[in-house]
């Protein structure tokens, strides 16, 4: 497993069917761009990567049901990765 998939298992093992509560108390007010379903975050390494953390929130329940990371090197996404909590649970690197 490499390791930005190690990092998202991370997320997922500590927030994925946590409420909007736990999340804001962790991590803070999200990003002006988030909406009331997907909440993104902003974590940053060496100035010129960035990691965009998203919280997928179930509409009704309010709890996390997946979580996405998309990599930014000097402003430019280049690669996403994301756990999808469907009927097969997945983990799945998309590079842009």
């Amino acid at each position: 497993m490499d390791k930005q998939i190690q990092n998202l298992k991370g997320l997922v093992d500590n927030y994925l069917h946590k409420s909007k509560e736990d999340i804001l108390k962790e991590w803070g007010n999200p990003l002006r761009k988030s909406y009331d379903e997907i909440w993104f975050y902003n974590r940053y390494n060496y100035g010129i990567f960035k990691d965009e953390i998203a919280f997928l929130f179930e509409f009704k329940e309010n709890h996390v049901t997946d979580i996405m990371i998309t990599q930014y090197i000097f402003w430019k996404a280049y690669k996403n990765i994301f756990y999808l909590d469907g009927q097969n649970p997945e983990y799945k690197v998309m590079y842009l």
